[in-house]
């Protein structure tokens, strides 16, 4: 990472919290191999290899476990680099490659991993491998996106580097081969602990990459193609715009795996129903194999499949660009202007809700208080007026594609925009692209879906909000009570600098947010043990099976 800025990249797996954030299928052709790859899975299923197909709709672009990038990106990296943690569907972290994180004090985190863990090659996972994982991590010559999420490590600067000069980590202490602690600058609580960098250290292994030099490692075989693992699954093939092909790793710590065969198949979202209804996927991840809204019921009325609405988690949200527009009273019409209940009403058909801020109802420190923008394009057209707007000014707004829901919302939001006197036309970006312009604030709009996690969403909001920020967005009391809930383990008073932040927020509107949907997840009849789910859906995916 060069500067604060590239960190952006990391956002869009916080599905997630994050999302987020996701790397757009640009068609829905698959190559002879992608169709060949496919073909034989189901031909050997036949003769007796166990095979699960998921449908994603976005590519796994880059599967390297120090900064994948998006959503499928990290799941596939995670199947072979469990994390020490993973958070699921109730909001709690099961153990991963760590059976168990803890504090005393919350500043000192013990973190006891698996005795039984172990490499590909026989080997055992040690301390030493995380250590030096974190050490990858921690050096700005491989610059990781995932850096700054590391940041609260004793002896890392504020990016979540080691100062120039220094090889060691001086918060973080080997105690022997199965057990290390590390301690944190400030106090904090260990579910923020555990869902930092539990959740995003995936341990890779210092036997096969200590001989590689730093600068070289990001483009080297293994990060391409990883040849000693240590999770559930083995990458066997990758087109990272088709397909990702996985076998089961039999010696899996947590127990071999029933299904012989994993496929990640990338398709549009508008397929989905049609392969489910057909058998050739037998599951789609919610917020990463994205049904069409529209297409809800024909897949709700499938005889062969179960299915499962889930909470709204992934958030759209739109950049402004300060320098584009830098009155907040513009900022604020831009937000009036955009018909937040016709979206979720009519396009959504009622599968999300109304969000006009960081949080959504699935967080804990939603200020209720603050009720959402209501659409008021008057108002909007009245303090356009008042900020001196130029009616005549052309703004460009730049939207992820692959996700024809969010085009269409995209194309009534200019159209709102457009009613008011801001002059808006849609540019349609793949992932890389879209990240490349809001990291280099090169635009005007843009909208994307982020996942913020409910239960520590502070990462992501410092990183919005404090300086470095694709919007330029610059507020000293903002950033005060974002270093005050960083430094802060009573929940209570954490929410209060929360609800603080959010009343500053309403007033500046350097980000606001369009609406949250409640994705569909479906999975056959035919597999036993796995749940559609936007987290935790693969901690168990060694107990998964087929009829």
């Amino acid at each position: 990472m060069k500067g604060k800025g590239s960190k952006f990249a990391s956002l869009g797996i916080l599905l997630l919290a994050a999302l987020m954030v996701l790397s757009a299928c640009g068609n829905n052709n698959t190559n002879s191999n992608a169709e060949s790859s496919a073909g034989a899975s189901a031909s050997t299923a036949a003769g007796g290899k166990k095979t699960v197909n998921i449908g994603v709709t976005y590519a796994p672009s880059g599967i390297n476990p120090l900064a994948p990038v998006g959503l499928v990106s990290t799941y596939v990296a995670g199947l072979m680099f469990p994390p020490l943690v993973e958070i699921d569907s109730d909001l709690t972290y099961k153990p991963m490659l760590a059976d168990s994180i803890e504090t005393t004090d919350n500043t000192t985190f013990t973190i006891n991993l698996n005795p039984n863990a172990k490499w590909t090659d026989g080997t055992p996972v040690t301390a030493d491998d995380v250590i030096f994982t974190l050490k990858l991590m921690s050096n700005p010559t491989i610059a990781s996106n995932f850096a700054y999420i590391f940041a609260t490590i004793e002896g890392l600067d504020d990016s979540g580097y080691l100062p120039e000069g220094q090889t060691e980590i001086s918060g973080v202490t080997k105690v022997d081969d199965h057990k290390l602690t590390m301690k944190t600058k400030a106090p904090t609580t260990l579910d923020i602990f555990k869902d930092t960098i539990g959740r995003n250290l995936m341990t890779l292994p210092q036997s096969a990459l200590k001989d590689i030099a730093p600068a070289d490692l990001n483009k080297s075989d293994f990060m391409q193609k990883p040849t000693v693992t240590s999770g559930p699954y083995k990458l066997v093939d990758i087109d990272r715009d088709h397909y990702v092909t996985m076998e089961a790793n039999k010696d899996y710590f947590k127990g071999a795996p029933k299904i012989d065969q994993l496929n990640f198949k990338v398709m549009q979202g508008t397929a989905i129903a049609a392969q489910l209804q057909s058998g050739e996927i037998d599951m789609n991840i919610p917020s990463a194999g994205v049904i069409p809204i529209e297409d809800y019921d024909k897949v709700k009325g499938l005889n062969n499949v179960t299915t499962a609405e889930a909470t709204p988690l992934a958030t759209q949200y739109m950049y402004i660009n300060e320098k584009v527009v830098p009155d907040a009273k513009q900022r604020q019409a831009i937000s009036y202007a955009i018909n937040r209940e016709m979206i979720v009403d009519k396009l959504l058909k009622g599968a999300g809700e109304v969000v006009d801020s960081f949080f959504n109802s699935t967080s804990p420190y939603l200020n209720e208080n603050i009720k959402p923008v209501a659409y008021d394009p008057e108002k909007a057209k009245s303090l356009l007026q008042e900020s001196g707007w130029n009616s005549g000014k052309q703004l460009t707004m730049s939207v992820l594609s692959g996700d024809a829901t969010l085009e269409q919302a995209a194309n009534i939001i200019a159209e709102n925009l457009r009613a008011v006197g801001v002059n808006v036309k849609i540019q349609m970006l793949d992932l890389a692209t879209l990240i490349d312009k809001l990291t280099k604030m090169d635009y005007d709009l843009g909208i994307l879906t982020v996942s913020l996690t409910p239960v520590n969403p502070l990462p992501d909001i410092a990183y919005f909000l404090n300086e470095g920020n694709p919007s330029g967005y610059k507020n000293a009391e903002a950033e005060k009570l974002i270093a005050a809930i960083g430094s802060e383990v009573d929940e209570a008073k954490i929410k209060e600098s929360y609800d603080k932040l959010q009343e500053i927020i309403a007033q500046d509107v350097p980000m606001p947010s369009i609406y949250a949907t409640k994705a569909l997840g479906a999975v056959n009849k035919r597999v036993s043990g796995a749940t559609p789910k936007d987290f935790g859906m693969f901690i168990n995916v060694n107990e998964w099976d087929v009829k």
